[in-house]
């Protein structure tokens, strides 16, 4: 799958300067058919981060390596679906999410050995009951994992506040005078950050039935 150029400045600068390539010039390799540069430089930059991703998702370490792999196989086939100058990370991470619970459902369906089911597990009325609650203990670890995410890459005077007093629960009074800033613009940094964080986890909120404390006011795990 090698189909580098002989004096190419993209892929030069792919094994001359490692990380200092964007990632949207490792995705144009990619597009320009020099797959092996460009996919394995994503790989070196992101691997490790998406296996733990998934792993958290799908809490099984042989399931998690496969569907790395597939997310890897996907940029490969649908990079045309990831717009340059967007956010790249956050489009793969979305890939992994959407592969790890492609590969979740299709593991609830694949039938059981018969030599492994039990007279009770014909008729167990508490079946779907824990196959729904599993699912949405998924989507929760899901959104915690994004809204981590979400928090790191907020603008450092916002998150600061965020974690004084959101996770941290420290007072607005209390943040104000560590941080020499007047409450109000604590207040207003917070509710900034929520706003941003609202726009960003969106589609994730969407599917629980109400929103975690962090952004009703109340504290996060610490």
């Amino acid at each position: 799958m090698a189909l580098a150029t002989h004096g190419d400045p993209i892929t030069m600068r792919t094994t001359e300067l490692g990380e200092s390539i964007s990632d949207d010039q490792l995705v144009e390799l990619v597009r320009r058919g020099d797959a092996e540069n460009g996919i394995a430089g994503l790989q070196a930059r992101y691997g490790r981060r998406i296996l733990h991703f998934v792993r958290g998702l799908v809490r099984d370490p042989h399931l998690a390596a496969d569907v790395t792999q597939e997310v890897f196989e996907k940029v490969f086939l649908k990079n045309h679906l990831y717009e340059a100058g967007t956010n790249f990370r956050a489009w793969l991470f979305e890939v992994a999410r959407n592969q790890a619970l492609t590969a979740l459902r299709a593991a609830r369906r694949r039938p059981r050995p018969i030599s492994s089911m039990t007279l009770e597990d014909e008729d167990d009325p508490l079946a779907a009951v824990q196959e729904e609650r599993e699912c949405h203990v998924v989507e929760e670890e899901e959104l915690m994992l994004a809204f981590r995410r979400a928090v790191d890459e907020l603008p450092e005077h916002y998150r600061t506040v965020f974690n004084l007093c959101v996770r941290d629960g420290t007072s607005y009074q209390e943040a104000a005078r560590s941080l020499a800033l007047p409450p109000g613009t604590v207040g207003i940094r917070i509710m900034r950050a929520r706003k941003r964080l609202f726009a960003t986890l969106g589609k994730h909120l969407g599917r629980l039935r109400r929103p975690p404390a962090c952004f009703e006011g109340g504290h996060l795990d610490r």
